[in-house]
């Protein structure tokens, strides 16, 4: 077993990584990635209206246009990247590409020319924010179903990690004080800085480290590949490429059109929707109902971070033994428990009694985040088991753009409702609501077919080792 993680030296001073330890580093790295943009939404985030105000004078409704350009980059980019990893399968180019994508956006970020300028800044990043799609995608074409919904989890948690350890980088980000050429870093311009150095490191370990999952799974078959298996494997190879590169309406509305689709697409926008209209409203109502300030308010997010790594940790724990639609039914069902009390809470709280409120507001946020990693993960990791292998860039592409939509829609519905709480939270139950319906009656189309196509492969390789083993008992003389 130690050989697995054994790293030799070549003669000529190569080092060459054995191949599960490459394999590990590959995750490793693809994890990395997940992190970077938890750290970049931590750090940005908490000094960007700041930044607008102080250094551009810019009014109040700019800040949302430069939040939404990002979720709006990775909304029309998703798709196309991924669709471009099914096409091409050069998944580690297009990774190198949205690293690059993401370096070019900080560092205008930093820059700071004017407001626009930094509108432009999180359009570019967001270009970048495809890649997650794409692991995921990677992810899902080479998986087993019973070890997917785990590893999806921990990649999923990474970014989790990020959003906790964020905000105390900007403790040292904040003292910045001096230039790079005519640019001035500052505490408001060090966050792009800091995340321009950070998505360079990361692209040096794909360049260097990276090696696509496909080629790491395909490298753990059977060593002996017999000619005939050469042959079916490339006959299946063209016919693969062949069908992913036919995108016809047709084939999408095969894809895509089918009711346990409908339903798990529908639930990722409702579950993102109010999840992200929580955060956006999370910090008024506090000020409002609690009278806590800036110190406050982190250590909620920071133990709020916390519980939701801890949850992400249990699903992966009951991924291996409970279907994912069951934890889906149990996260649908816990978030529209939560939106319920906090559509009693908050109406009826007064301001005058923050010590009376904060344990009945901790518990509706508690449960919000025990239902968020089921609904998330689970989600992803289904949706990935219910459409084909060989159109997975452009599925997880799909997925990320109507979680763009709801990322975009969800602030301004929670900002222009924040007065109007049995109108904000009503609509959000709403949409729970019927998630919840539409996943009961679909409930039954939600169970895949577990191994089929593993089983279909196996059923291959054992025709073609029988057909190796007639071929050597025949004479060479016959």
């Amino acid at each position: 077993a130690g050989d697995n993680f054994r790293i030799s030296t070549c003669q000529n001073g190569i080092i060459v990584m054995s191949q599960k330890c490459r394999k590990r580093t590959t995750y490793i790295i693809c994890g990395l990635f997940f992190l970077m943009g938890g750290i970049e939404y931590a750090v940005i985030l908490p000094t960007l209206w700041l930044y607008l105000k102080n250094d551009f004078h810019a009014h109040p409704y700019f800040l949302g246009l430069v939040l939404s350009a990002f979720s709006f980059a990775a909304l029309l980019f998703s798709p196309v990247i991924g669709r471009c990893a099914d096409v091409f399968r050069r998944p580690k180019h297009l990774l190198i590409l949205c690293t690059l994508w993401e370096v070019a956006g900080n560092c205008m970020y930093f820059m700071g020319i004017s407001k626009w300028f930094l509108l432009g800044s999180r359009l570019v990043s967001g270009l970048g924010a495809g890649g997650e799609a794409l692991i995921l995608a990677e992810v899902g074409r080479v998986t087993s179903e019973e070890s997917r919904t785990g590893i999806i989890s921990t990649l999923v948690s990474m970014r989790q990690l990020g959003l906790i350890f964020g905000p105390g980088f900007n403790f040292f980000l904040r003292l910045s004080d001096f230039y790079i050429g005519p640019f001035l870093v500052d505490k408001f311009s060090a966050p792009g800085a800091f995340m321009a150095c950070m998505w360079t490191l990361q692209c040096f370990l794909l360049i260097f480290f990276y090696t696509d999952l496909h080629i790491l799974y395909r490298s753990n078959q059977d060593e002996i590949i017999t000619t005939a298996e050469n042959n079916h494997s490339e006959k299946n190879a063209l016919e693969r490429n062949k069908s992913s590169r036919q995108l016809t309406l047709q084939v999408l509305y095969d894809d895509y059109i089918r009711e346990e689709i409908v339903v798990l697409i529908a639930l990722q926008f409702n579950s993102y929707f109010n999840q992200v209209a929580l955060e956006t409203m999370a910090t008024p109502l506090s000020e409002k109902l609690l009278h806590w300030g800036e110190i406050e308010n982190s250590i909620m997010y920071c133990l709020a971070g916390i519980e939701v790594v801890f949850v992400f940790m249990l699903v992966r724990f009951f991924s291996k033994r409970l279907e994912d639609r069951v934890m889906l039914l149990f996260g649908c069902a816990v978030l529209t428990v939560a939106n319920c009390w906090l559509l009693y809470v908050v109406p009826n709280t007064s301001p005058e009694t923050p010590k009376k409120n904060v344990t009945f507001f901790a518990l509706g946020i508690i449960l919000d985040m025990i239902a968020l990693p089921f609904l998330v993960v689970c989600s992803i990791s289904l949706f990935s088991k219910l459409t084909r292998k060989e159109s997975q860039g452009l599925s997880q592409g799909i997925r990320r753009s109507v979680v763009g939509i709801s990322c975009i829609l969800a602030p301004l519905w929670a900002g222009s409702t924040i007065d109007e709480p049995y109108l904000m939270f009503g609509v959000m139950i709403g949409l729970l609501v019927m998630a919840l319906m539409m996943l009961t009656l679909s409930f039954k189309k939600l169970k895949t077919l577990k191994g089929a196509t593993e089983i279909q492969e196996e059923n291959q390789k054992a025709q073609l080792k029988v057909q190796q083993e007639e071929e050597e008992r025949q004479p060479l003389l016959s």
